[in-house]
């Protein structure tokens, strides 16, 4: 990394920051709109709006203390950006303010500052920089066991502040990881997991024994054995994958128990359709469908959507702002806002491709993916496919936290493809 002192600078991609700008105008006028007044006749900001404009001349300033930076101070504070946001974490979780159920925030003065948002950079820095080691190589137990450490103790830690939506935002780690070599059979073994942990909960829901879940196990694992029965070799590593799972199994059922709270179990059980939540969460992803489905073909237009506006859409400034944009642009604005936001995620990802170094490489999938998490799971969320975890989606909603470590994301990794090789 060293050798970025030498490279030559070419001008920073154009077509990304042309996006991101449009991202960001889009994102202020949904914010504006969705915390207008109902009877709103002649154009007037909101106090929520206001607001972000100085978030929005914070990024600013950002952008411009990024582009003249050197990518090699950038490089050599990167182990240091992610031991201070560590720190942060974890001192948030002893004197932080709790807000809705997550004590995630530092109140400095009428604002709030969420380090979990600066520790995706923080983390995508130091995985990056790690790879990028000279003689590390993406091989070994020793250096896949440090890779995953760097990014499961932050989601760790998070998960400590009750903000499981923030945690689980790390696990798209992996998918960078997957880019870099890791084994499919690790991201199958995840998905493995998952699916277990679901089975487990709706069956201890349902009052189903936990010896049923053994048996279908065992089941399972004895046809596959009939099936590889002349493949001796391989007869002792299904064995081991069962008995495995059999563990992971009651381990679930015991954490799911003792550990979580009444309202993170009622979360789950909502998610997975096992329960009602009249008044909770599906009482608000009905009324984020009703929302999205106002807006029809055209939209009711700019400052016209008034299911967000009466307040039947929660956190319609936040993690359901683009209930904002599908009831006031409808089908045909929603397409596009779909067609340059999957545009903007392909441009990243062409210039990670293009990295000629394993730093650049790793830092701009991991922001790729993340984006792509977020995108997927905030609007998954407003239209129920996806369980609603409360994460924001970049660049749109309200918000400075978020909007200041994206915007730090994206033009460090800006900065570091405009002087590669």
């Amino acid at each position: 990394m060293n050798s970025y002192n030498n490279q030559r600078q070419e001008s920073v991609d154009f077509l990304s920051v042309f996006l991101f700008i449009i991202l960001i105008v889009l994102g202020f006028m949904a914010i504006s709109s969705s915390t207008s007044d109902i009877n709103w006749d002649h154009f007037q900001l909101s106090a929520l709006a206001t607001k972000q404009i100085f978030f929005l001349a914070g990024a600013f300033v950002i952008v411009l203390t990024i582009l003249f930076s050197n990518v090699a101070v950038i490089d050599y504070f990167a182990y240091g950006f992610y031991g201070i946001a560590l720190l942060l974490n974890i001192l948030v979780v002893i004197i932080g303010h709790e807000v809705k159920g997550a004590k995630s925030w530092f109140g400095i003065g009428g604002f709030g500052l969420q380090p979990s948002e600066f520790a995706k950079v923080a983390t995508a820095l130091a995985l990056a920089k790690f790879l990028g080691t000279y003689g590390v190589r993406f091989k070994g137990w020793k250096n896949i066991g440090i890779s995953l450490a760097i990014f499961l103790i932050p989601l760790v830690v998070i998960l400590m502040q009750d903000d499981t939506g923030s945690a689980l935002v790390f696990l798209s780690f992996f998918l960078v990881l997957y880019r870099e070599g890791l084994p499919g059979w690790v991201l199958l073994s995840a998905l493995w997991m998952g699916l277990l942990s679901g089975f487990r909960v709706i069956g201890d829901f349902q009052g189903v024994s936990i010896y049923y879940g053994y048996g279908f196990l065992f089941g399972i694992a004895s046809i596959v054995i009939l099936f590889f029965r002349k493949n001796k070799a391989v007869i002792p590593l299904i064995i081991t994958i069962a008995i495995a799972s059999a563990a992971f199994y009651t381990v679930v059922g015991s954490a799911y128990h003792t550990i979580l709270q009444r309202h993170q179990k009622s979360r789950i059980e909502s998610v997975l359709g096992l329960k009602e939540d009249a008044q909770g969460i599906d009482f608000h992803v009905k009324q984020s469908k009703i929302a999205i489905g106002a807006g029809k073909l055209w939209g009711r237009g700019f400052m016209k959507g008034t299911q967000t506006k009466m307040g039947f859409v929660p956190e319609q400034h936040t993690d359901f702002i683009f209930d904002t944009l599908a009831e006031e642009w409808g089908f045909i604005g929603t397409t596009l806002f779909f067609i340059l936001y999957v545009a903007f995620l392909l441009r990243l990802a062409t210039l990670s491709e293009r990295q000629t170094t394993i730093f650049g490489r790793v830092l701009g999938y991991s922001l790729v993916c993340i984006l792509f998490f977020h995108f997927t799971i905030n609007i998954g969320m407003t239209i129920g496919l996806m369980p609603v975890i409360g994460i924001p989606l970049p660049y749109i909603s309200y918000g400075g936290s978020s909007l200041w470590a994206f915007t730090l994301f994206l033009f460090i990794f800006l900065r570091v493809d405009q002087v590669r090789k």
